[in-house]
């Protein structure tokens, strides 16, 4: 753009404010970017509008169209309970909108919502379904930082125009997110094996009635925050993040061999051990730091012994099941144990016990022998 039509382009973009506040060599290189947007389809309104034009392109790959719609209207036009909507908006991290029939909500963002609503369309629970996007954010969530950190560190060079960071956003975004969608299902489905190879391994215990070859009598502790769902509604992800990081670091402060820290399961830590005693002693020790901290959630915990399968750095079977359902039935601050491990950890000294009686516990064959134990206060 020369000459004339270059002033009275120039002249334009002044007019409307596009142009405040930069001078020489910034100004130019405006003009030169706003000049480029346009030949893209963007409008001058929606250039004004943006405070970081040089990355409408890459927003708009990101599918980000710059169209707002209602609460209401998503709801009415896909048929999806206004309730659920803003449900599945809070698992994904998106701020509370207030008004629901105000035109807030950027509509990429209600798509990816009513595309959510249908994994309960296809018969998985509502509940279960708002948890799973809620965890799936926050991992994701992590990851992003070192995403934006290695785009910025490819694209960022001494000496470059707004008009050249604009096209090499565009064209980084434009190449890598569809990758990162084949990343990320590649990583979920490497999860999912995982989860069905414990579901085998259980199938093939519960079949053939005794232990798998390769399999060993191993204790098994779950310990995780009570109230972490209804605490995702109300703080940030990046608070949520804290929480669950400071859960695993109490978790490495404690654990000694035998005792051996397996990973970390949402909101949940899990603990092994040849030696049911001392995960016992190690589970009460975890349960005491984190009752210090006062940034962490109450802790309860659960622990069942049995035969079970390492694979992976993993370990498979029935106590890994059963110590999961003790904890979720397990009182705010509690351990909770089963009837093998009660009898695996037998009557050391320097622990109270009480029998809850034998309980029904979701996914798990009869009823199981339940058993709380603390310290022994000492007199």
């Amino acid at each position: 753009m020369m000459g004339a039509d270059a002033g009275s382009f120039g002249e334009t973009l002044t007019e409307l404010g596009l142009l405040d506040g930069l001078v020489g060599s910034a100004r130019e290189e405006r003009t030169e970017l706003v000049a480029w947007l346009l030949e893209q389809g963007f409008g001058l309104e929606q250039i004004r509008a943006e405070v970081a034009p040089m990355l409408m392109p890459a927003h708009r790959e990101l599918g980000d169209d710059g169209k707002y719609v209602s609460e209401r209207e998503v709801s009415v036009t896909h048929g999806i309970d206004l309730a659920l909507l803003q449900g599945i908006e809070r698992a994904l991290g998106l701020p509370r909108l207030g008004d629901p029939d105000a035109a807030r909500l950027l509509r990429a963002d209600a798509d990816a919502a009513v595309r959510l609503r249908q994994l309960i369309d296809a018969g998985l629970d509502p509940g279960q379904v708002l948890l799973m996007i809620r965890r799936l954010s926050d991992g994701i969530s992590r990851a992003v930082p070192a995403f934006r950190y290695s785009t910025i560190s490819t694209i960022m060079r001494p000496g470059l125009t707004e008009l050249e960071v604009a096209q090499a956003h565009e064209a980084i975004v434009r190449t890598i997110i569809p990758l990162l969608g084949e990343v990320i299902r590649d990583i979920l489905f490497v999860q999912l094996r995982r989860v069905l190879e414990g579901e085998e391994v259980n199938a093939s215990e519960r079949a053939a009635g005794v232990a798998l070859p390769g399999a060993r009598q191993l204790a098994v502790a779950f310990a995780d925050m009570v109230g972490f769902t209804r605490l995702g509604e109300a703080v940030p992800p990046e608070e949520l993040v804290g929480l669950v990081e400071r859960l695993a670091e109490l978790a490495r402060e404690v654990v000694n061999p035998p005792v051996r820290l397996v990973k970390t399961v949402g909101d949940a830590v899990m603990l092994v051990s040849s030696d049911a005693a001392k995960l016992l002693d190690t589970t009460l020790q975890l349960l005491d730091n984190a009752a210090q901290d006062e940034a962490l959630p109450q802790l309860r915990a659960g622990i069942a012994s049995g035969w079970a399968v390492s694979r992976a750095r993993d370990w498979f079977g029935s106590p890994v099941n059963v110590a999961s359902r003790v904890t979720s039935v397990a009182e705010p601050g509690e351990v909770m144990a089963e009837g093998a491990a009660r009898d695996a950890i037998g009557d050391v000294p320097g622990y109270s016990w009480s029998a809850v009686g034998a309980r029904a516990l979701k996914g798990v064959e009869g009823e199981t022998l339940l058993f709380r134990v603390q310290r022994q206060k000492t007199p």
